[in-house]
């Protein structure tokens, strides 16, 4: 069974110097099923914005940004 995937990762930074990032997980097999697919994909979606988070902690300005906008 051969599975193709594609990671593709966009990290910015702002004028202000919050950092940004964007992410896309493509997967395709033949043998697996559009259900199986989709799992996999979350899967790894969501490992990948786990290390993002990892790598790109946010920084204090971010944390108190992100709390004014949700308000």
């Amino acid at each position: 069974m051969e599975v193709s995937r594609r990671y593709r990762v966009n990290v910015s930074t702002s004028v202000k110097g919050i950092k940004t990032y964007d992410c896309t997980v493509e997967i395709s097999c033949d043998e697996l099923n559009s259900e199986q697919v989709q799992a996999a994909i979350l899967i790894e979606s969501d490992a990948l914005v786990a290390e993002l988070d990892k790598r790109y902690p946010p920084t204090i300005e971010e944390i108190k940004l992100d709390k004014v906008t949700k308000v």
